[in-house]
């Protein structure tokens, strides 16, 4: 007889808990109906704390809707900064006790729903470079599309773009960004990023033919795009192959006259011609001057496209340093040709001022523009600006 009470109980305790779990579960469902988070999270967090709820899908199919509903209110950061993490959990767990089918079809929408609301926590977390903050949200999407058997692409993108990112200071992410970008390309994903970067994800893998096998693909898709044919251009000269690189180029300023970074990889692969000594001097002359001419109509279109500044700026001041250098080498009876080389050499560095100057002024702490100006000052005997310059290099 003793036993029996003591079972009976028992049951009675059982009997009251669970029915305590109904009484908070319902309040819980009542509450988020009302739009009213603050109890309806309260009612639900206390709802699973019961034995009972651990296979109650419904407990947790409400759970999963009241911590979605929080994720996107202006209150979430109050009220659980991680509600999308608990609202996965949650319908994870109400999906696998659900063995009638009950709520199937809706936890299938919601789970979509938090993998957009995972990839928009990834790009929250990738616009601040925190790349490894993101992968996990865009990893988390990608699986959510992959249980309803669908593919994310741009979650996928997202993910790529991480391990671009991470490549780009630690080579060891390198095969991770080129499987990443890869898949994408497999699926011919619509976007020209995919292809131009993959294409220079393999460049640095010393993998050019599976690179220009990418390019090619790119160019199937997006037929005459510029970005495809720079970052064509940009294999050709990693192999100095010049010659092609411009051919590709001038394709491409041909298609867009006014785009600065063709105009200014043009400059640059000129730049790069003219110190190729198996060339003639005359062509490598001609290559300087094509060089200059590039760059200048870059700073045409963008006065403060600081690189094309730079670089012309700078191709004056070697030039000049070259010609006042081979004229300290002439002989003391050369006077005369010794003064009209000084001269020659000293209007190129006054031809680079204009330009390592304005650099100076867009970023006032390059160390490289100080360094210059403060040659060409000291040569030019610009006192003045010399002192200003020599201060400027001392406070860095």
């Amino acid at each position: 007889m003793k036993r029996t009470l003591v079972l009976f109980a028992l049951i009675m305790l059982v009997s009251v808990a669970f029915a305590q779990m109904k009484k908070d579960r319902t309040s819980a469902y009542n509450y988020w109906m009302k739009k009213d988070l603050i109890k309806a999270k309260e009612f639900i967090d206390k709802a699973i704390t019961y034995p009972d709820a651990a296979t109650d899908a419904k407990v947790w199919y409400y759970r999963g809707g009241i911590y979605l509903d929080i994720q996107i209110s202006p209150a979430k950061a109050v009220l659980a900064p991680d509600a999308i993490n608990v609202a996965y959990e949650a319908y994870n767990k109400a999906n696998t006790l659900d063995t009638k089918g009950e709520f199937k079809t809706d936890i299938a929408a919601r789970l979509a729903a938090i993998g957009g609301e995972f990839f928009n926590e990834g790009i929250s977390y990738f616009q601040q470079n925190d790349f490894d903050g993101a992968m996990p949200f865009f990893e988390k999407a990608i699986n959510i599309s992959k249980e309803n058997q669908t593919i994310d692409t741009l979650a996928n993108y997202g993910a790529a773009l991480c391990f671009e990112k991470k490549a780009a200071v630690d080579p060891s992410y390198l095969d991770k960004a080129i499987e990443k970008y890869q898949y994408l390309a497999d699926l011919r994903m619509k976007e020209v990023s995919v292809y131009t970067s993959l294409a220079s994800l393999y460049k640095d893998k010393n993998n050019l033919e599976k690179g220009a096998q990418i390019l090619n693909i790119g160019k199937e898709l997006f037929p005459g795009n510029t970005d495809i044919i720079i970052t064509e251009a940009n294999m050709y000269i990693s192999t100095n192959n010049h010659a092609k690189a411009i051919a590709s180029l001038m394709e491409a300023k041909e298609k867009e006259p006014k785009n600065v970074s063709v105009l200014y990889a043009v400059g640059v692969t000129y730049d790069l011609m003219k110190n190729d000594t198996t060339l003639s001097g005359a062509d490598r002359s001609k290559y300087f001057d094509a060089s200059i001419a590039a760059y200048k109509e870059t700073i045409v279109i963008d006065s403060n496209y600081f690189d094309a500044l730079f670089n012309l700026g700078a191709l004056y001041f070697n030039k000049g340093g070259e010609v006042i250098n081979e004229a300290n080498k002439l002989p003391i009876s050369e006077t005369a040709k010794y003064d009209k080389m000084l001269a020659d050499g000293n209007n190129y560095l006054n031809l680079a001022l204009p330009y390592l100057e304005k650099c100076e002024t867009i970023q006032p702490q390059d160390k490289p523009t100080l360094i210059s100006l403060k040659e060409i000052y000291t040569r030019l005997k610009m006192s003045e600006k010399l002192v200003a310059i020599n201060d400027k290099l001392n406070a860095l």
